[in-house]
This record gives structure tokens, C-alpha cells and sequence, in this order.
């Protein structure tokens, strides 16, 4: 392995500043992923199919405007840096959760409800979280520092995973049925607002980036489209969030309608999040030894294997669904571990090429890709469990319909995840090749200095 960088490590106070940021924005999106179908057919009485076109709609529509945003953060010139001041769109983004989660009864227009604070807040969380995740690039430029970073990142993002998982069956327990989803929003809109002003107030840029030449839109998606390790990173990545999302808005009608008992999915996630707690100093350790290819190959097909170990359990299966929850858990942080140093890594690429740091840009796309993906996969969702037999606030379904959930929920996932590891294995970047990208525009500045010097 070669040697770290020890102009680049980052401090243990960044780090977790930094780092904390995820919590908020995965306790919003674990919630929302998890229990918002639920929330608004079982709950609401919407249909799983208008849930559905919701979810496809405000996803599609706000997904167009992604790589603006982007473009925006990378364009952006304020005293107090390039990416920091978009982490105050955390505040209207918080408001317009809390709404989500408290519709009015509407009748009819609860579709409407739904659709429109849920795009308003993809729309502001897209400001914040597109500058958020531009800003990791700049915090260190070492291989294996970015490694720690990601690790840490999604060790306190999963903690947000875990709050928002089982918030609200909290709340359920705590509060009347009525109030416990409204409760459930106005915690997670303070903690997401709350941890983006933290990194706000705490956090720095580098600001030899932000003098750098800004590209144009269509120029910058040009370069992007070039950028073969990020064309790859991006297409496994998005694979892989939609073999996760299938499973993640499945679980609680598993539970209710296979399994039989709605409060299993409260004690399933418990496993899956121990699991991954277990998971961070093996999947750190395993990344930076064989580094994020292989890495990453190997947690695509642990997720596949836990998924299709589900088609051999049984409702009397109860240690082995614990096992394989656990087991999914910690095959799942491999994913996000090595993505999120990887995507790092492809700056220098483009850099190399281009001259320019274009952070958002990259987040811009990866944002958009993830959000067609996911809206696709919910749009599919929605009126696979219709045909399977599932009505909203219904006693039960068949116990076919409970079978070819249960299906769905395990083979569907592991296709993909398998596909995902395919593609991913093309992945050239490695600690040695970027190392050697480093070295050369580290030598390119440097010439530039000497020439400017000269001229003068």
C-alpha cells in the first residue's frame, strides 16, 4: 500500500462535522424510503398506484434539474465559499418535510398534497445536499483519507438510517395514531437543519479551487459524459439503489402480510442496523487493502446472496429472517463505503482533463440518475402490489399474493445487485493510477507558477 499523504489528513474535528451532516439527510430519506407508501396508503387510504405516480412524478420532474444545481454550486462565488451557503436550504427543505408528514384531510386532493411538498422538498434538499456532497473532494485529495472520510460519513449516516427506521414506530407507541407521523416530521426537519447550520458555521472551503475557470452547463455535462470512471461508477451505483429501494418500501407489507406482524418489520431493522454498525471496521479495512473495485464487486454480491437467501425461509423461519436482516445490514455498508470514496476520486480525472473542479456538476448527475431510478422502481411498485392482491387498510391478502411478494422482494433485488458487481468490475481507477494523477497535476500548477513568475 503506498503511503498516505500526510499534508492531506483530515482532523478528527472536520471529520465528524462533516461527517454529521449525513445523519440528517439519511434519517429524511430512510424515513421517507421506508414508511411514506405505507403512510399514505394504509394510513391515508391513497391508492398504491396514485402513491406511486407521486413518487415517479415528483422524482422525475425534480430530477431535470439536478445537473443545474450542480452546475450552480461549481458557478457559485460567495465571501463565504462555493458550497457552504446552499447548506441553508436545509430550512425550507425541513418545513416542507414537516408538511409532508402532516397532510389536512383532503379527500381527492391528498394525491396533490403529497405530490407538492414532496417535490418542494426534493428541491430544496437538492441545494443542500449537491453542495454538501461537492464539498467532500475538497476536504482531503488522498486516496485512502477520502476512504476514512466515506467511512465515517456513513457510519453517523446510519445512524440517521436507524432513527428513521424506527421513529415512527416509536412515535406509534408513544403518541396517539394520529399525531405520531406530524411528530415523527418535526423532529427529523430540526436534526436536518440543525446538523447543515453545524457544518455551515464550522466547516471551510479551499479557496484555490473556487478561482478556478467555471464551466457552462452543456460544457460541463460534456466533460461529465467523458468521464469514463464516473459513467461507470454512476450506472452500478444507480443499479444498486434500486435493488435497495425495492426491498426498503416492501419491508413493512412483508411484515403485515407474509410474516404476519406489522411490529416484526420494527424488530427486522433492528437487526439489519446492528449489522451494519458491526460492518464499518471491515468494510474500511477490506477498501483500503484491495482496494475500492474489488471492494466494492465483493458487497454487490453479499447483497445478493442475503437477498436470495430470503426465497428459502418461511414465515416459522424466525432466527434465520434475524440472520439474514443482520447479514443484509452489513453487506449493504460496503455499497455506500465505496462509492462515496470512489466518487471522489473521479474529480482528479475529470481535473486532468479539464482543468476545472466541477464537484457539483458530478453530484448533480449522481442525484439525478438516483432519483429517475428510484422513481421508477416505486412507480413499478406501486401497481406490482395492486396485481398481487393488496388493498389499502385491508384485513389481508391471499396467500399467493403474500408468496409472490415475498418474490419480488428477494429476486428482484439480487438480479440487479448481480448486474451492478458486472458492471463495476470495468472501474480503472486505482490507488496507484491516482497517485500518478495527483503527481501530474500537482507538476502542471506548479509550471503554471513558474511561468506566471517568469512573465512577470
Amino acid at each position: 500500500m503506498a503511503n498516505r499523504d500526510s499534508s492531506e489528513k483530515i482532523g478528527l474535528r472536520p471529520l465528524l462535522i462533516y461527517a454529521q451532516g449525513q445523519t440528517g439527510l439519511n434519517l429524511c430519506q430512510t424515513l421517507l424510503g421506508l414508511h411514506l407508501l405505507y403512510f399514505y396508503t394504509d394510513r391515508k387510504g391513497l391508492s398504491p398506484s396514485l402513491a406511486g405516480l407521486a413518487f415517479f412524478l415528483a422524482l422525475g420532474i425534480d430530477a431535470l434539474t439536478d445537473p443545474w444545481v450542480g452546475n450552480i454550486s461549481d458557478r457559485a462565488r460567495f465571501k463565504s465559499g462555493r458550497r457552504r451557503p446552499f447548506f441553508l436550504a436545509s430550512i425550507p427543505m425541513a418545513i416542507c418535510y414537516y408538511l409532508l408528514l402532516s397532510p389536512p384531510p383532503l379527500g381527492a386532493g391528498l394525491f396533490i398534497w403529497f405530490l407538492s411538498f414532496y417535490f418542494l422538498m426534493l428541491t430544496a434538499r437538492k441545494f443542500y445536499e449537491t453542495a454538501y456532497g461537492a464539498l467532500m473532494p475538497e476536504l482531503t485529495l488522498d486516496y485512502d483519507e477520502r476512504t476514512k472520510i466515506s467511512t465515517y460519513r456513513q457510519l453517523l449516516g446510519t445512524i440517521g438510517d436507524i432513527s428513521g427506521a424506527l421513529l415512527p414506530f416509536a412515535a406509534s407507541y408513544l403518541f396517539a395514531r394520529g399525531t405520531d407521523f406530524k411528530i415523527t416530521g418535526a423532529i427529523c426537519a430540526l436534526l436536518v437543519a440543525g446538523g447543515a447550520i453545524l457544518a455551515y458555521a464550522n466547516l471551510r472551503e479551499r479557496s484555490e479551487f473556487s478561482t478556478r475557470e467555471r464551466s457552462r452547463l452543456l460544457a460541463s455535462l460534456k466533460s461529465v459524459a467523458g468521464n469514463r470512471p464516473f459513467v461507470i461508477l454512476l450506472i452500478a451505483y444507480t443499479l444498486a439503489v434500486m435493488a435497495i429501494n425495492i426491498p426498503t418500501v416492501l419491508l413493512r407489507f412483508l411484515a403485515t402480510y407474509w410474516y404476519h406482524d406489522e411490529s416484526a418489520a420494527a424488530r427486522w431493522l433492528i437487526a439489519y442496523f446492528a449489522g451494519s454498525m458491526l460492518s464499518y471496521p471491515f468494510w474500511f479495512r477490506i477498501t483500503v487493502r484491495i482496494e475500492k473495485k474489488p471492494a466494492f464487486v465483493v458487497a454487490m454480491i453479499c447483497n445478493a446472496l442475503a437477498s436470495l437467501l430470503f426465497m428459502l425461509t418461511t414465515p416459522q423461519s424466525t432466527v434465520a429472517l434475524y440472520f439474514l436482516m443482520a447479514f443484509s445490514g452489513f453487506a449493504a455498508i460496503g455499497i455506500w463505503v465505496t462509492q462515496m470514496s470512489a466518487s471522489a476520486d473521479v474529480i482528479e480525472w475529470d481535473e486532468e482533463r479539464t482543468g476545472q473542479r466541477q464537484e457539483g456538476a458530478y453530484g448533480g448527475i449522481t442525484s439525478m440518475s438516483i432519483k429517475i431510478a428510484t422513481g421508477i422502481s416505486l412507480l413499478l411498485v406501486g401497481p406490482v402490489l395492486s396485481w398481487v392482491g393488496y388493498k389499502p387498510g385491508a384485513a389481508g391478502i391471499t396467500p399467493q399474493a403474500a408468496e409472490n411478494l415475498r418474490m419480488l422482494f428477494a429476486l428482484g433485488p439480487a438480479s440487479i445487485y448481480l448486474v451492478s458487481a458486472l458492471v463495476f468490475s470495468r472501474y480503472p481507477i486505482t490507488r496507484a493510477t491516482h497517485r500518478a494523477m495527483r503527481d501530474r497535476l500537482a507538476a502542471r500548477t506548479t509550471t503554471a507558477e513558474e511561468e506566471s513568475r517568469s512573465s512577470a
